[in-house]
């Protein structure tokens, strides 16, 4: 017993340490890999799961997830027989992947250092394979570049036609750029400087060459918040960092043809003013319904002989995405429509002007209120609130006291959590499973390192 004790924690820490490699792999690997931790935690920890030194955590909690299924459930039964009832039943996953996460740290089974480190080195490999693809016109794997619309390349390089590699730059380097403090064993602070000044420039350039606008401006808030969070005294040290990183990143893209002309393409497409689609139908008398087609305008060939059509929010921003979602929000504050419901009604408000239908609201602030309503905002958005202002309480005393957790992966989770819960960030969707196993995983850690200053001795 003692043997496979000790063989499944083996089995379930080594799991834990290659989850950022999953994420490479897409939503299958990802999944195998939840669902292997999940059942070899609950295998190991049984009862423990469910033992919390602050309680009213894991209640809220379990009210989030029980939000959802109630959500989904009225939305099933009582409006449109839908089947999200059965998503929502499956995305208890995550509530058990942040039990297993939670207890892995709180019995300090687990080195955060390492998953740090594995982060880096995930991201360093998707940001050189991005490289490869942009020197050589083909990535590691033979992946071409894409060319996705108005001319614009994007090297999205091991993910192929998915527009995800800035975002999981984005995800796994505001990580593991943090790996570098802990594996660097020196007194010299520039040391520090130089290695991180490199790979904060190396990462932007990954960013950039990735095409992916929000991961890119989400990545200077980063570096500009973590500037502000330091240590006052070596402060000094990171805000010279910034500004030699980005003078030379400047340069770097200005003295380089492509990739001047690359960074000149986050500027194209900025939308206009949003146009009224009744004036636009009076103007262009020949353009079909938008409420009896179903899809954007930009897909209407008969559009297309207008001048601007590329300028409106329908084809550049996601205003008109925004305002459908508040819409249906406004149809069901209290509980939302469950998980996924916004691909399924936003139809029912295209008679509207200005109003786009898609997959998800882009933004995890309206998806969240849409899905699960006022109810499971509030109750999410308290869990993240209440563990940034206190682990950003436990980071400033592991400053002067010794403490269980680096000072390093208090930064790292912080801005993270920060960062990815950024109320005007567009995204993709909060209960996909790339972005769910993450933030999910994320939570995990933030109410293990939050909980140890609780344990009993």
């Amino acid at each position: 017993m003692i043997i496979l004790n000790n063989l499944t924690l083996k089995l379930l820490q080594i799991l834990v340490y290659l989850f950022p490699l999953s994420f490479i792999f897409g939503n299958f690997a990802i999944n195998i890999f939840v669902i292997l931790i999940i059942l070899l935690g609950l295998y190991y920890y049984k009862t423990f799961l469910f033992k919390w030194y602050k309680k009213e955590n894991l209640i809220i909690l379990t009210l989030f997830f029980l939000t959802i299924l109630l959500s989904s459930y009225y939305q099933n039964f009582f409006v449109e027989n839908s089947k999200d009832t059965i998503k929502s039943i499956l995305y208890l996953r995550y509530f058990f992947l942040i039990l297993v996460i939670r207890s892995l740290i709180i019995k300090n089974q687990i080195s955060l250092n390492i998953f740090l480190i594995s982060c880096f080195v995930v991201t360093c490999i998707v940001s050189i394979d991005i490289f490869a693809q942009f020197l050589f016109g083909k990535n590691l794997l033979g992946y071409s570049v894409q060319e996705f619309s108005r001319g614009v390349k994007y090297y999205t390089g091991i993910f192929g036609l998915e527009l995800i590699a800035g975002g999981f730059i984005l995800m796994f380097s505001t990580l593991g750029i943090f790996s570098i403090f802990n594996i660097i064993k020196t007194n010299k602070k520039i040391i520090y400087l130089v290695i991180f000044a490199f790979f904060v420039i190396f990462f932007l350039l990954a960013l950039i060459l990735a095409g992916n606008r929000m991961p890119l401006l989400m990545y200077t808030i980063f570096l500009i918040s973590f500037a502000i969070v330091y240590k006052k005294k070596e402060k000094i040290y990171f805000l010279s960092l910034a500004i030699l990183a980005f003078a030379l990143l400047i340069g770097i893209i200005f003295n380089s043809d492509t990739l001047r002309k690359r960074a000149s393409n986050f500027y194209v497409g900025i939308p206009n003013p949003v146009i009224i689609v009744e004036e636009l139908r009076k103007e262009y008398p020949n353009l079909k319904k938008y409420e009896n087609s179903g899809r954007q305008f930009h897909t209407l060939e008969e559009f297309k002989t207008t001048k601007n059509y590329r300028q409106l929010p329908f084809w550049t921003g996601h205003i008109a995405i925004y305002l459908t979602s508040i819409d249906l929000i406004l149809d069901k504050p209290l509980i939302g429509g469950g998980i996924k419901s916004f691909r399924n009604q936003c139809s029912n408000k295209l008679h509207l002007p200005n109003r786009v239908c898609e997959s998800h609201p882009h933004n995890y602030v309206l998806e969240i209120l849409n899905d699960t309503g006022l109810l499971g905002f509030l109750l999410i958005h308290y869990l993240v609130i209440y563990l940034l202002l206190n682990n950003y309480k436990d980071y400033k005393l592991s400053e002067k006291f010794n403490s269980k957790i680096s000072n390093w992966i208090y930064l790292a989770i912080i801005l993270s959590l920060f960062i990815h819960f950024f109320p005007i960030k567009s995204s993709g969707s909060f209960f996909s499973t790339f972005n769910s196993a993450f933030i999910f995983l994320i939570l995990g850690i933030s109410f293990g390192i939050n909980e140890l200053k609780y344990k009993k001795s």
